[in-house]
Parts: C-alpha cells; structure tokens; sequence
C-alpha cells in the first residue's frame, strides 16, 4: 500500500522536523509575533515551491497553501520572499507529485491543531483572523482528495519506492526551509 511506504520511509523526518518547528511554540503557547511570521514565511517558501507541482500533476489539487499564507504575511506587514531565488526542487511526473502530496496534504492535518491553539497565545490576539492556520476542518479535504486518489490507483514497488524517495526529499526541503531565519530571505 503506497499510504504505508509513504509513511515508513519519511516516519523520523515527520518526527524531527515536528520536535524542532516554531508550531510547538503556538501548540504551547509561547510564541511571539515576529517568530509567528517567521514560521508564516518558511511554510510560504516550502509550500511555493512544491505547489505548482502538484498543480501540474495533481488534477484534484488546487495550489492555495502559499496563498494564503501570503495573504496571511501580508495581512501582518511581512515581506513575501522571492522564492525563485531559494530552492532547487522538481517533480517529474505524477508519481513524484505523489511523494510531495503526502508532505504537503499531510501538514494540513497538524494545521487544523496549531490553527486551533493560535487563539490561546497571548502574543496573537492582535492578529487578523488566519488564512493558513485557520483551524477549520475544510483546510484538510486536500488531504482527503489525497486518499481517493491513493485509492484509486495500483502502483508498482518501482513507484513506491519513487513517491517515497520524493517525500523524503519533501520533508528535506521543509526541514531547510525551517532553519532560515528573516535575515536570510
């Protein structure tokens, strides 16, 4: 089953990215403002970059994390970064879009907990009401398109192993992505 490859192959990334993100700041409730931006932009980088992708390969999918996310920035005064200049990163056809579809349809789960526990910090009450981390349940139908079409296919070992390579390196590119800091972009 590619949902299982999938998640055995990137199981300890998912881990230590999620032990080392800004989000725990928000899930305990001690991030301040400029961090909360921080955290903003790095998912905008990792998201745009990935995006057009999945658009591209994907027929269910419909590229609007890094619009709201920058919409989000931009509700706050945060400058959206030029991510052409950022990152070398490709799917070459929909098997790797696949891969990248598991990082990217799977983070909205754990964006539907973080949304729900921005109103318990304090140093966000002042924000405009989220796009992104907006703690609503629709935010994961992508990730239950992504399911469907799981479902809907056979895939060889070849392709497992190809969409499993591709989450990897996903989750690579968010983990880069999670270790800039504002005066880097």
């Amino acid at each position: 089953m590619m949902l299982h490859k999938l998640r055995s192959a990137t199981e300890q990334l998912h881990r230590d990215l999620e032990k080392d993100n800004l989000a725990n700041k928000i899930m305990d409730h001690s991030i301040n403002l400029n961090e909360y931006k921080l955290l903003l932009t790095q998912n905008y980088l990792a998201y745009a970059i990935v995006e057009p992708f999945l658009e591209r390969y994907l027929e269910y999918y419909r590229a609007d994390k890094s619009d709201r996310l920058k919409t989000d920035l931009l509700s706050m005064d945060s400058p959206i970064p030029k991510v052409e200049l950022w990152l070398d990163f490709s799917c070459n056809n929909l098997t790797e879009a696949i891969g990248a579809a598991y990082v990217v349809e799977g983070s909205a789960m754990g964006g539907l907990m973080i949304g729900k526990n921005i109103p318990d910090c304090n140093s966000l009450e002042n924000i405009p009401p989220q796009k992104f981390y907006s703690g609503k349940r629709e935010d994961i139908q992508g990730f239950q398109n992504f399911q469907k079409l799981l479902r809907s296919k056979e895939f060889s070992e070849e392709e497992k192993d190809m969409a499993a390579k591709k989450a990897v390196e996903t989750f690579e590119l968010f983990g880069k992505a999670y270790c800039l800091q504002l005066q880097q972009l």
